[in-house]
């Protein structure tokens, strides 16, 4: 999860980066790309050009919304077209979020809170330094290798292909690679 995490920090970064080129799902490096679940993928593939600038704009408010709710409102009304992609992602993810134990729940919104809030802070033009982002990955790396046996083994069966890049020797040792110093 926390390779995941480090993962969603690369890929935020590459798709808050005002090169249009980087905001490409084509362009993202092979060696990440192919760890990319399916439905990400085809998630970010179906986002078009006008859509993704329409993203953007109401990420850059995205502190303001008390809740998911009304983020996809804010969706709504810039693009119906947008908003139903993003509601149907929502609601994959969070039926997978949902099926989890209370301790794998529990580590799995915490991070998807840091990668949101990482998100938001990109697109209003606040980039961490490198030093920061290794920290925060460690320190959910370290909250991953303290969860209990069951609540990875809960991740492992409800995010198969997340887990596998703790466990996917190519995976690790790119993340890794990332870490160290």
């Amino acid at each position: 999860m926390l390779r995941l995490a480090l993962f969603a920090v690369l890929f935020a970064c590459a798709f808050s980066a005002p090169n249009v080129e980087l905001n490409k799902f084509e362009n993202i490096p092979e060696q990440y790309r192919e760890l990319i679940p399916k439905e990400v993928a085809d998630h970010i593939k179906g986002i078009t050009e006008e859509e993704k600038k329409i993203l953007k704009e109401v990420l850059k408010d995205y502190a303001k919304y008390k809740d998911e709710n009304e983020y996809l409102a804010a969706l709504k009304e810039k693009s119906p077209s947008l908003h139903e992609k993003a509601k149907k992602f929502h609601d994959f993810i969070k039926a997978k979020v949902d099926a989890l134990g209370d301790e794998a729940k529990a580590f799995v919104k915490k991070v998807i809170a840091a990668a949101r809030k990482l998100h938001t802070e990109l697109l209003a033009g606040n980039k961490p330094s490198l030093e920061e982002l290794k920290n925060t990955v460690k320190k959910y790396m370290a909250e991953f290798e303290a969860l209990t046996a069951a609540a990875k083994e809960d991740l492992k069966k409800h995010f198969p292909i997340l887990t596998s890049i703790f466990t996917n020797e190519k995976a690790k040792a790119l993340m890794d690679k990332h870490l160290q110093n």
